[in-house]
């Protein structure tokens, strides 16, 4: 008896330990789902063992009997569980229930047949047909073809051979090589073939953990080597938010999270977005806004790339990355998120920090040793990318600037009408950065005069107000530019200024236009929805064009004042020779006053002859829209 429950029960209990090992290991490797339903089922089924062990070795219990088949039970049903977790999340079905029920029936039925007048016997050799063990062999027959199916989808030979162990162990099973109870047809050496099968689970799940994490780097690093964007446009970032937000959700799809967040360093958001995947709206602007998202992005980059935080609300400032209480602030973002435990991961390259992907967990650790050196890698080859992309970017709107700049110098050579100028100055900036809130305002005497004027890419008519403490006097006074890229309000108060009117902006970009070497206007780009929207590159270009502004706006004074000149120069030609050419005097002055309408459009003109006898003025020529209405003289002195 001993040397039988030795080979049935003590040699697969202890195979069934070792692979309940084996596969807690490879959960705390990779933390994925069906990894951990596997532990789950060898530990129930090296329970089970443990319990047969104890009935072969004392007097025989039903209850322990019970016990130790519900066991059987729960080892199958987490196998069966584990072929969906190899594709979706854990969610409890229908079937699920019934297969558990089925599997209580079961047991029940089977101890039945082991109560002899009330009585539990252990050692019976005649039992039913149908009992627990041959409902398992046919469910991990089920599970075996479902991996078999799952392998010819992904071509894989680690879930072919697990299909194969499966289809082994079940047939064992079902033969009664396997769980069987003591019986001596099959003999001891079918039951030593017990283990064999379970052997291989274990190596094929070692190749599935292999095959994954090398899917995983073959897949992902193919995808994360480009954004996904044509290389010949110049793109904001909010126009890059698509691509990025593809990006995060390949990252989380290999992994045992469904929640993330790629925060962007403050000096790369003019160019990459921040992106979020299952938080709220507003936490990207809870992070940029109060600085919190820099001292994560500056701790994780100090920390050798990888940082996890744990008990968020409860801990103390690992390191002072940053001096004005950010910590502080970013505690306080986090436990409004309800976030206990979180793990940041550096974008980083060899000469740029970008930001961190931020990924909260429930427990204490989220990442094994396995998912760890994948998430790094990743973030590396995502790092990488980025960087290319910010180079591509860069050189694409230095050669966005350059045409520019030479679209707007010869808008300016090739026009002298004002206001044409300034609405292509405009429209040519506002391909490289916001402009659809613009305007162009010069100081006249105690006025600010705005002759261009842009709400939403609308152009607003000309107007003017009185000269205040504004922003745009700020610029008109010192001939200095201006870059306030958040915190407006703020700026504003320590600058000395006030808010003029309209909706105060977020985010203000301006320069000064200078006329005869002194600061005389203001041209100015904001923004009254979001901060971070101008970059210092901006402000340079913004100057650049306000420079040619100033020569355009001088050339059309100098070609305003030059027509006048000339159309003066003229009449005084056409009335010199309209005297000397004339015979008739009346006639002479009927031809000076048109020449003087034509060219001055009064409302009225006339030529008058006193008489100095009767002190009357006699109208000799009359011109304009009231021309006929004065013929008669007027007395008195004039």
């Amino acid at each position: 008896m001993n040397s039988l429950a030795t080979n049935m029960v003590i040699l697969p209990g202890i195979v069934a330990l070792l692979l309940f090992l084996v596969f807690t290991y490879l959960y705390e490797q990779s933390r994925q789902p069906y990894f951990r339903a596997w532990q789950l089922a060898w530990g129930a089924y090296s329970l089970h063992f443990g319990l047969d062990a104890w009935n072969a070795y004392h007097e025989p219990s039903a209850w322990v009997y019970l016990a130790s088949s519900l066991l059987i039970v729960v080892m199958a049903l987490c196998l069966f569980v584990s072929t969906r977790l190899m594709r979706e999340r854990f969610r409890l079905r229908w079937y699920d229930v019934a297969i558990g029920l089925a599997g209580v029936a079961l047991t029940l039925w089977s101890l039945h047949y082991h109560l002899v007048r009330g009585v539990f016997e252990n050692n019976l050799s005649a039992l039913p047909h149908v009992r627990l063990e041959l409902g398992t062999a046919a469910l991990l027959l089920y599970c075996s073809l479902r991996f078999y199916l799952f392998a010819h989808q992904r071509n894989s030979l680690a879930f072919r051979m697990l299909a194969l162990a499966l289809a082994l162990w079940g047939g064992l099973m079902a033969v009664g090589q396997l769980v069987s109870p003591y019986s001596e047809v099959l003999g001891d050496a079918g039951h030593m073939l017990g283990p064999l099968p379970q052997m291989l689970l274990g190596i094929a799940m070692v190749m599935v953990l292999f095959e994954n994490e090398r899917n995983a780097v073959q897949e992902n690093a193919l995808a994360f080597s480009t954004l996904g964007v044509d290389p010949r446009r110049l793109l904001s970032a909010e126009d890059l938010v698509p691509s990025m937000t593809a990006v995060l959700d390949r990252l989380v799809n290999p992994l045992p999270t469904r929640r993330a967040v790629i925060c962007i360093a403050e000096q790369w958001r003019g160019v990459l977005p921040s992106v979020q995947r299952g938080f709220s709206p507003e936490l990207i602007q809870k992070l940029e806004k109060t600085g919190a998202g820099e001292y994560v992005c500056e701790l994780a980059y100090r920390r050798g790339g990888f940082f996890t935080f744990r008990n968020v609300a409860e801990m103390r400032e690992p390191l002072p990355a940053l001096p004005g209480g950010q910590f502080e602030d970013f505690k306080r973002v986090f436990v409004d998120e309800h976030i206990r435990h979180l793990t940041a991961v550096s974008l980083q390259t060899r000469e740029h920090n970008f930001g961190v992907i931020l990924f909260p967990h429930a427990e204490l650790r989220m990442f094994g040793s396995s998912n760890l050196r994948l998430l790094i890698g990743l973030a590396l080859q995502i790092g990488l990318t980025f960087e290319n992309y910010v180079v591509m970017h860069d050189a694409q709107r230095r050669t966005k600037e350059y045409e520019l700049l030479t679209q707007i110098g010869q808008a300016i050579s090739s026009r002298l009408d004002q206001d044409e100028v300034l609405r292509t100055i405009q429209k040519e900036l506002g391909q490289i950065f916001d402009t659809s809130e613009f305007y162009i305002a010069f100081q006249e005497n105690d006025e600010i005069r705005f002759e261009l004027e842009t709400e939403k890419n609308r152009i607003l008519p000309k107007r003017s107000r009185k000269m205040s403490n504004g922003l745009t006097e700020l610029i008109i006074r010192t001939g200095k530019a201006l870059l306030i890229r958040s915190d407006l309000e703020k700026t504003r108060e320590r600058l000395g200024a006030i808010q003029v009117g309209g909706t105060p902006p977020k985010c203000f970009c301006a320069a000064p236009i200078m006329l005869g070497g002194k600061p005389a206007g203001a041209m100015v780009a904001m923004n009254t929805e979001r901060e971070y929207v101008f970059q210092q590159r901006d402000l340079e270009v913004m100057q650049t064009a306000a420079g040619q502004l100033s020569v355009a706006v001088e050339n059309a004074r100098l070609f305003a004042e030059e027509l006048r000149r000339s159309r003066q120069l003229s009449f005084l030609n056409n009335i010199s020779k309209t005297a000397i050419s004339s015979e008739d005097a009346e006639q002479m002055l009927a031809d000076i006053v048109a020449e003087i309408q034509k060219t001055f459009r009064f409302d009225h003109i006339g030529i008058g002859i006193l008489d100095y006898v009767t002190k009357e003025i006699e109208i000799k020529a009359e011109a304009g829209s009231t021309a006929g209405g004065r013929h008669c003289g007027t007395r008195g002195p004039h």
